[in-house]
C-alpha cells in the first residue's frame, strides 16, 4: 500500500521534530509513502524545520502559504498534490497517535473509501468535547444533515475520493459532512486520544461557533424555512393583539421587531455564503514548495474569470478546491 500523509501546520515548531519521527515510524511498514506538510503561513520556525526534514528525506514535501488561510485550505491543497492512491491526515500536535494509523489503514483495506478515527476518551477542554456533541446533535436532528458522528480529522481515504470531496459544489467548506454527499462507503473506528503535546490549540471558542455556522447554514436551508414559520406566527400575534387591546398590540409589535432582527441576522449569514454551487473555493497563494507541479501551477482560468491577469512570478496562485494534478 502506498500512502500520502497530509499534515497541515501552523506555528508548530515545538511539536514538529516529535511529529516527524512519529509519522515516519507509523508509515515505515508500508510499501511507499510521502509526507506533505502544508505550512499555513506560520510565523515561527515551523517552515525552517520542515525544510530541514526535506533536505535529508526525499519523501518529505512541503507547501508554504504566503499567509494564514486556515486549516481547511491547508489540507485541501495537500490532497490536491498527493501522488499515492491513499491519503492519511495527521495533526502536528499528536493528539491522535500516528502509531494507531494501522487501525484505519487495515479497515480501509477491507474496501471502504473513507475511514474516520473516533476519539476514545477525548482529552480536550470540556467546551470542545461537549461543543462537538451538541453541534452534531443539532446538525443531524434539527437540520437533517448527515454527519459521521464523532468523526475526526484523523482519517484515511482514497485520494480520488478526497479530491471529489474537495471539489463538491457546497456553500461552505466542511470536509466531514461533505464525505456522505460523495460516498456512503465510509466507516469509523475508535482510536486513542491524548492531550496536546506542546503549544496552544488554534481552535478557539469563536472558531467553533464560526465552524458551526458553516455547517448549519452551508448544508441546510431549514433555518430559512423556519423564518417563514416565525413570520406567520408574528403576523398572527399582531392580528390577535389588535383585537385584544393596545397593551397586547405593543407586545405583539415588540415580538415582530425581535423576529425581524432575528430573521435579518440569519439572512445575513446566508448571504455571506455563495448560493451558487459553481463558485470556486477561495484561492490561496503559495509562497514556496519543493513539489514541482505546485511551484509552477496556477489556475489561469479562474483568474481570467475574475478579469485578473495571469501571474508571471511567485507567489503561485492555486485553487484550494482544485482536484487534479
Amino acid at each position: 500500500m502506498k500512502i500520502s500523509a497530509i499534515v497541515p501546520c501552523y506555528n508548530e515548531e515545538e511539536n514538529l521534530d516529535a511529529a516527524y519521527e512519529a509519522f515516519t515510524q507509523a508509515l515505515s511498514p508500508y510499501e511507499d509513502y510521502e509526507i506533505i506538510f502544508t505550512d499555513d503561513g506560520s510565523t515561527d520556525r515551523s517552515l525552517e524545520i520542515i525544510k530541514s526534514f526535506a533536505a535529508r528525506d526525499n519523501r518529505v514535501k512541503y507547501i508554504a502559504f504566503s499567509r494564514n488561510f486556515g486549516n481547511c485550505a491547508a489540507f485541501r491543497i495537500g490532497y490536491r498534490y498527493a501522488v499515492h492512491d491513499w491519503c492519511i491526515q495527521y495533526d502536528c500536535d499528536l493528539q491522535s497517535p500516528p502509531e494507531e494509523s494501522y487501525k484505519l489503514i487495515e479497515k480501509a483495506q477491507e474496501g471502504y473509501d473513507v475511514v474516520f478515527g473516533i476519539r476514545r476518551d477525548r482529552d480536550d477542554p470540556l467546551y470542545r468535547v461537549w461543543g462537538t456533541k451538541i453541534q452534531q446533535f443539532i446538525a443531524g436532528t434539527l437540520f437533517g444533515i448527515e454527519v459521521p458522528v464523532g468523526a475526526s480529522v484523523f482519517r484515511v481515504m482514497r485520494t480520488a475520493v478526497a479530491r471529489d470531496v474537495i471539489n463538491y459544489p457546497a456553500r461552505a467548506q466542511y470536509f466531514i459532512v461533505t464525505v456522505p454527499k460523495v460516498t456512503h462507503n465510509y466507516i469509523s473506528v475508535e482510536t486513542d486520544h491524548h492531550a496536546r503535546r506542546a503549544g496552544e490549540s488554534k481552535w478557539t471558542l469563536y472558531k467553533m461557533f464560526q465552524h458551526s455556522f458553516d455547517l448549519f447554514l452551508g448544508f441546510s436551508t431549514m433555518p430559512l424555512t423556519a423564518l417563514w414559520l416565525l413570520a406567520g406566527i408574528a403576523v398572527f400575534t399582531a392580528m390577535v393583539g389588535g383585537f385584544i387591546g393596545s397593551e397586547a398590540v405593543a407586545y405583539a409589535g415588540a415580538a415582530i421587531a425581535v423576529g425581524n432582527l432575528f430573521g435579518l441576522a440569519i439572512m445575513g449569514e446566508y448571504i455571506k455564503r455563495p448560493f451558487s454551487s459553481n463558485l470556486p473555493y477561495k484561492q490561496v497563494y503559495v509562497r514556496e514548495s519543493n513539489i514541482p507541479a505546485c511551484q509552477t501551477d496556477f489556475n489561469t482560468r479562474d483568474l481570467l474569470q475574475y478579469g485578473m491577469p495571469a501571474p508571471v512570478s511567485t507567489p503561485t496562485l492555486v485553487a484550494s478546491g482544485e482536484g487534479k494534478r
